[in-house]
Order: structure tokens, then sequence, then C-alpha cells
């Protein structure tokens, strides 16, 4: 067995220097005339030595530094047995002895160009890649703006839209790529701009497909079950694939969290309908938008029909009131 000092990262507890440790002396600090320099203004130029004692146990001394040697329970040490399992700070920095046996968790699975639960395509890995979807995504959504506008103005107004777009998503990929930097050290932004615009050209789909299902069949009862499951599947989707870029979440933990996220963006959306249908109004209201669909295919029926069933419905009226009166 042998004893092994582990200096850590102040912020994420990473480990950032592993030194085995032999029978003579090391001296830490500051300076870089030291055997391990450690990068923290609340460490002297030579703060502390490690060595052995008259017994030949490794023992750890301040060298009259200005912020001394600091225990686990607070408390300022000039010296510290250096044994495993020994934890003390040197300024702002965490310094841990370990055993050269002691068990180390399982490795993780590397995902082999796997995000999420779909492996990931190499030219997708790559810069040219990720630009490519980013800037058909954004062109996609120039597009559909344009094919929306009868303004003569449709051209800025679809360019103001994937622009406002493109900035959004710039937005929360960076959000995401900064997590990643700080939890697994990798600043994956085109990755997460590429994962953002491909999930944001979905929403464009599942929102046109909507209101397609909403014109042809107005009447449907599984409409909303329907687009409810989607939408869910959208965002666990999103959120998953997100963390698989910025964390080491098992798989399973990333979809769980991803179907949280899902059920708690529903329950608002939940709450803000509820708070809406409250309001009483004598307006019929249509929530489709007219689109270029073949009349023949459309399920009509003929005026005829409709003049009968305004009768019907004004004989009922009609009923009702005398009832009433």
């Amino acid at each position: 067995m042998a004893l092994i000092l582990e200096v850590l990262d102040a912020r994420t507890g990473e480990v950032r220097v592993r030194r085995w440790l032999e029978g003579g002396p090391l001296t830490l600090g500051r300076g870089y005339d030291n055997d391990i320099v450690i990068d923290d203004p609340y460490v002297d130029a030579h703060h502390a030595r490690i060595g052995l004692d008259e017994g030949g146990a490794f023992v750890i001394e301040d060298l009259g530094s200005l912020n001394a040697l600091v225990g686990p329970d607070g408390t300022r040490q000039t010296q510290v047995p250096a044994r495993a399992g020994t934890v003390l700070r040197v300024g702002r920095t965490t310094l841990r002895f370990q055993d050269s046996d002691a068990p180390l968790p399982s490795a993780l699975r590397d995902a082999g160009g796997r995000v999420g639960w779909f492996r990931v395509p190499g030219w997708l890995g790559t810069t040219w890649g990720q630009l490519t979807v980013t800037g058909t995504a954004t062109g996609v959504f120039a597009w559909n703006t344009w094919l929306g506008t009868y303004e003569k103005s449709g051209a800025s107004e679809s360019v103001s839209t994937a622009l406002g777009l493109l900035m959004l998503v710039t937005v929360w990929a960076g959000v995401w790529a900064v997590a990643g930097r700080v939890v697994v050290q990798r600043f994956r932004f085109l990755a997460h701009v590429a994962v953002t615009s491909s999930a944001a050209v979905a929403a464009l789909i599942y929102a046109t497909g909507s209101d397609w299902a909403a014109f042809v069949f107005p009447d449907n009862a599984l409409g909303r079950p329907v687009a409810i499951v989607l939408g869910i599947a959208l965002v666990t989707t999103l959120v998953a694939v997100q963390l698989g870029l910025a964390s080491v979440m098992t798989r399973r933990r990333r979809w769980v969290a991803g179907l949280v996220t899902s059920g708690v963006l529903l329950a608002i959306a939940g709450v803000v309908r509820l708070a809406e249908e409250r309001s009483f109004s004598d307006v019929a209201e249509f929530s489709g938008t007219l689109k270029p669909y073949p009349a023949a295919l459309l399920p009509t029926g003929r005026v005829e029909r409709l003049g009968a069933d305004e009768a019907d419905l004004k004989r009922r009226v009609d009923a009702l009131v005398a009832t009433h009166e």
C-alpha cells in the first residue's frame, strides 16, 4: 500500500493533482519552486511541507503561512498526521490523502456517439454538421413565417422571426453549455445549439400538425390528448438529450428528469388554461385557421341540412323558453 495526495478543485471537488508520496519531503505552495504548485491566492508561496516523523509516518506541517492548515473541524493547526482518509484545507484548496488500494466508483459507460437513446451520426458531431443543422432550422422558421404572412414586409418579418428564434436558441444552449463546462468540463455550445434547433423544428412541425388536425377534425375528442402526449414526448426528449451532453447522469435519470420537467410544464399550462376558461364570452371561438385544403375532402354537409338543423334548434329553444314562462 502507498499513500497518495490529491489536490481537489475548490468549486467542483474534482481532483486536479495526484501525487504519490515517497520518503523524501515535498513542499506545497504558490511558488513555482515547490514540488506541488497550488494556484490559490489564499495559499502562501511556501505554505506546507510533507515529510516523515520520527516513527516513519507521513506528516504535513505548516511553514509559518498566513492561513495555516485547517482541519475538517475548521481549527487551524500547524502539524497534521497524513493518513489515508485525512482531509484538510490550505487556503481555499482541499487536500485529501488516499490509500492506493482505496475502492473506486464504477467506470462510466462511454456513449460512443449515442446521446439520449439514439446514435448521433458522425457528421453531426462536427462543427460544420452542427452549423448546418442550426442554419437549416433558422431557414425553416423564416420560410414558415414568410408563408404565413400576407403583408408587403413579409421578407423582413421572416428574417426578424428567424433571428429572434436564433437568439433564444443561443441563450438556451449557452446555459446548457455553461452547465456542461462546470459538470463535465466540456463546453459543447454548438452541439447544444444544434439539439435545441432540432427541437424547435420538431415543435414547429408539432404545432403545424395540430393546426391542421384542428381544421380538418374540429370536433375530434382525441385531438387534445394526442397533442398533450406529443408535447410531453418532445419536452422529455429535449431535456434528456441536453442532459446527455452536459452531465454524467445515467440514461434512466436523464429521462426521469425530462419527464418531471414535462409534468411541471403541463401542470403550469393546465392552470393557465383553467384560468382562461373561467372568463365567460358569448362569442363562439374556433382555434383553427383556414388551410389550403381540398373542399371535396372536408367533412361538410348540404345547405338544406343546415336549414333543417337550424329549424330544429329553433323549436327546441322555443320549447325551452315556453317551459320557463
